[in-house]
């Protein structure tokens, strides 16, 4: 008999932590963790969670992170399968004074979702399960906006979320949640019907418009890590077969390339709700710049193809322009991209509430042609459905007169490079300081922002937010370099 077996048929497993498949004594693993783990291990299920060490090789396939640049691995790792046990991991490290990070996709530009000490992992708790009027879906917080997808496109159904599909529900969610479905169906968190939250003390709440509806207010826009942790959301669904995919590409000379994203900017005026896109800057060949629109409509192709038709008027013919129908699930396949699993990267936002100056435009264009690394500038489209919700509604601000959001992003490939690319982000956006709002997207999570970071993220929604914070969090337990402060 292997001494596992032995160990299992003896009942003496419970005096033992398994890890990745070596056997260690619980002591021995306080003695290398300095925790006190005994207890911990005592309060979860043994058939369902994972209690993980760093250093085991079960670990280290939940450790990696999108952002290579903050990646850390924690000392001890709970991947809860129930929100009684993350209940009860709670209460361990709050009895413990051990602090932690909150885990689901792990797609935090600066890290958040990690921790020294210990991380709560929510990946065991993936279940995606659609009403039986296809109303609504409850998913699992460890579940990825992928799968939630792919379960919904049989039924013709979808939420309203963004393209990168390995990135988490949760975090995505309670953060806003800007996707190509934004226009005519909000954002992600507008389509939130109800939460299942474990609070400070490690107790389950439900949390809907009902239930603590105050913080059901909060968790929709306040970020990851302020308030709880959210185990399951209940999603209203939204009927989505087909759509128009488009995508609209211009190489100009700076000079020009103002012309079209003024262009851009007037044509988002009259833009009809069905339809969301994305304008992408980048710096093409040959000093030139490549202005590209890329984006979905609800209704039919020929409607796309009259306003696409009155851009061009604006802005001038383009290079190269395609329509095509297609279901959502094709669609969402083709913009997810398949970008890298984890890279070093920097990313900072704005929002844009006025028309942009040329001026700016041209501060913008030229700051990307010149900088020494090539940067992207994603400008999401807003309005429509995302603006029709009042801006204290949610936790989510930015509504109302917001017409896009800019996201300033570099990927790159190795630790050596970070401080070049790192100075280059932060120049160009030190640049826009003179032509955008002051508001920056959660999701986009900024060091650089320092103290000014809960104003830029939740503007005028923020004195709410820290009163509710001293409410339902009054020792700070959850938190991180940019949660909700208490005052």
């Amino acid at each position: 008999m292997e001494r596992r077996d032995f160990l299992k048929g003896s009942g003496g497993l419970s005096a033992y932590l398994i890890v990745g498949g070596s056997l260690l004594s619980v002591r021995q693993a306080e003695a290398a963790t300095g925790l006190p783990i005994a207890a911990l291990q005592a309060s979860l299920d043994p058939k369902k969670d994972k209690l993980l060490r760093h250093g085991d090789k079960a670990s280290t396939g939940f450790d990696t992170s999108y952002n290579a640049r903050t990646q850390i691995s924690p000392q001890v790792r709970v991947v809860a399968a129930s929100a009684a046990s993350v209940g009860a991991t709670i209460r361990w490290a709050t009895d413990n004074g051990i602090g932690f990070a909150i885990r689901s996709g792990g797609h935090s530009y600066e890290g958040f979702s990690q921790s020294p000490d210990l991380v709560i992992d929510v990946r065991g708790m993936t279940a995606i399960k659609l009403s039986a009027d296809k109303k609504s879906v409850s998913i699992g917080s460890g579940a990825s906006l992928g799968s939630a997808y792919g379960k919904l496109a049989p039924s013709d159904l979808a939420i309203p979320a963004g393209t990168c599909f390995p990135v988490g529900v949760a975090g995505h969610s309670l953060g806003g949640g800007f996707g190509l479905l934004g226009r005519p169906f909000g954002l992600a968190c507008d389509s939130i019907l109800s939460m299942e939250v474990i609070d400070a003390a490690g107790k389950i709440l439900n949390v809907s418009e009902q239930e603590n509806p105050d913080l059901f207010w909060a968790l929709r826009g306040g970020g990851n890590g302020s308030f709880g942790v959210v185990t399951n959301f209940n999603f209203r669904t939204s009927a989505v077969n087909m759509v128009a995919k488009f995508a609209i590409t211009w190489n100009k000379p700076v000079a020009q390339g103002v012309k079209i994203v003024r262009a851009w900017q007037e044509w988002l005026e009259d833009l009809s709700p069905s339809i969301t896109c994305t304008l992408h800057l980048t710096k093409g060949k040959g000093g030139l710049m490549t202005l590209h629109v890329a984006g979905l409509s609800v209704a039919s192709e020929t409607r796309l193809r009259v306003e696409l038709k009155r851009l061009q008027t604006l802005a001038g013919p383009a290079e190269t322009l395609s329509t095509s129908t297609m279901t959502f699930d094709k669609a969402a396949n083709i913009f997810n991209g398949g970008g890298p699993d984890t890279a070093f990267m920097k990313g900072k936002s704005d929002y844009v509430t006025d028309p942009m100056s040329d001026q700016g435009i041209l501060t913008l264009l030229d700051g990307l042609q010149k900088s020494p690394v090539a940067i992207a500038a994603l400008c999401d489209s807003y309005g429509g459905a995302i603006n029709k919700v009042a801006s204290d509604a949610t936790a989510f601000v930015h509504r109302g007169n917001t017409r896009y959001s800019i996201q300033y992003v570099k990927e790159w490939p190795s630790a050596s490079a970070s401080a070049a690319n790192i100075v280059a982000m932060r120049t160009l956006y030190a640049s826009m300081r003179p032509f955008v709002s002051g508001g920056c997207y959660v999701n986009y999570c900024d060091l650089d922002l320092g103290d000014g970071y809960a104003k830029a993220y939740w503007g005028g929604n923020l004195p709410r937010l820290t009163n509710l914070k001293a409410q339902f969090d009054p020792k700070n337990i959850f938190r991180h370099a940019q949660s909700v402060p208490l005052s």
